[in-house]
Order: structure tokens, then sequence, then C-alpha cells
């Protein structure tokens, strides 16, 4: 597998804390990732020096070949590499339908908007696009009864979703998932899995930084284990559950996607 994100001996302290510490390890490309590790590992850290809210104190992060370390947020934005929270986020002022169609990146969000005004034959033809397009992802996310709603009247849960589907509208070339199961019901979990492994079908590879290990058991091909702001393995989920370093980070056992069930 092609690495898509090679993560390259990053350092970041805050005062005497060292909050990563020569952290390496590879997204590859068409793959969903785990990012796990106890509270304290240096997970958060690691994702805001990855996607651009923290610059790193050493180290390298290419993406797709190229550094991205040290950039902002909406250029590496813009290069493919897109990251949710752990809260989710929208503009709650603007209709469901609205948001998806500004999830779209630059420039087809402007020829969108300036189809409004003054549209040519083409950016008519590509505003109905959109709209023909977002309503399909709403509709596959089970949002499309709400598409007029405004977003900051949705539940938790619908946001959650809704922030699936501006991932989806968007076609970034990889998402990094902060704790996307944090606060979800077991019904919207389903969904949510479903969602998840829909991206690599759809052509985005994931990272996920999640605490539900039954979930990152689930949907993952390969997990990175952190623990003190350093990566103490690598490997499918059913490799690692043997490992003392990766069970004595956790003090205990680590649960199975068939313990949860039982």
């Amino acid at each position: 597998m092609t690495a898509l994100l090679e993560v390259q001996d990053l350092h970041k302290h805050f005062g005497g804390v060292q909050a990563v510490d020569a952290c390496s390890f590879t997204a590859a490309e068409g793959q969903i990732t785990g990012l796990i590790g106890p509270n304290g590992a240096g997970k958060s850290t690691a994702i805001d020096l990855i996607s651009g809210f923290k610059i790193p104190d050493a180290g390298t992060v290419l993406f797709e070949g190229k550094e991205v370390q040290g950039k902002t947020p909406h250029i590496i934005s813009r290069m493919g590499l897109i990251r949710t929270f752990q809260s989710p986020r929208e503009w709650p002022g603007l209709s469901v339908l609205e948001n998806l169609i500004l999830a779209c990146f630059e420039p087809r969000r402007e020829r969108f908007w300036r189809s409004l005004w003054g549209p040519s034959r083409a950016e008519k033809e590509r505003a109905n696009e959109q709209l023909t397009t977002a309503r399909a992802v709403l509709d596959e996310f089970g949002l499309f009864q709400l598409r007029n709603e405004r977003a900051g009247n949705l539940s938790g849960g619908q946001k959650r979703l809704l922030e699936f589907a501006r991932i989806r509208m968007a076609e970034p070339r990889l998402v990094i998932l902060d704790e996307p199961m944090g606060g979800v019901n077991p019904v919207l979990g389903e969904r949510m899995a479903s969602a998840v492994l829909g991206f690599i079908t759809a052509g985005t590879s994931v990272v996920i930084v999640e605490h539900n290990l039954p979930f990152i058991e689930r949907v993952t091909d390969q997990v990175v284990v952190m623990a003190e702001g350093r990566v103490i393995a690598e490997g499918p989920f059913d490799q690692l559950r043997g490992n003392p370093a990766v069970v004595d980070a956790y003090l205990g056992e680590m649960p199975s996607y068939d313990d949860a069930d039982a």
C-alpha cells in the first residue's frame, strides 16, 4: 500500500511537558488507520500538528509526498487533508442543505455562489450538479427530510451525521476523525461504522482517533498505538491484542468487538 500520510519524528512540548515525543507512523492510501492510546498519550496533539492547528517543534509531516508541517489548516485542507473535532461543527444558521453545498472545496464553491448572481450555462449546470449530489448524500445519511432545517436545530447525533455528509461532499483525499463515536448511541453507531467504511469506497482514506476499541477493531485495517507521546506499537488490531506494551498501556486486557456484543 502507498503511504498517503507519513509522520516522521514529530516533537511538541508545552513548557516542561513533552506532549509528542519522536512520533512516527504512516497511514496508507485506501485504508482506515486507527490512532489509539490512553488519555494523555499525545493523540490529540499529534493530529493538531498534522492538520496545522499546532506547529511542531521538530519533525516532518508528508501528505502525498509533500511537507505540510507548519502550514495553516485551510492550506492543508485545500491540499485534500481535512479533520473533524470531538464536537461536531456546523454553520448553525444555515440549512442542512446549505451546509453541504458550503463543504465543497474551492474553486467549485465560488462558482456555485457566483452562479446565483450572474450564471453562465456551464455555471448553472455545475450548480445543479452540486445540488443533485448534495440531495443524494443527504438521502444516503438519512438527513434528506431535514434538508431545509437549520443545522443548529439538529440533535447531537444528527449533527455528527451532517458532519460525515459534509466530508463526503468535500471529497478529501484523507480525513482525520477525532473521536467520532463520542456520545453516539448504538443505533447511530451502526450508521457511523457504515459511513466510515463508505469513505473508503468513495476514495477517501481515513485516520480515526477513538477510545471505542470495539469500533476500532471493527473498521480499521491498521492501528497505531501511542503512549506518553510516543508510538509504542503498530499493526492490525488482532496482532496488537497480545502485545505486552499495548496491554500495559491500557492497564489490562484489550476488549474485542465480540466481547462488546456479548
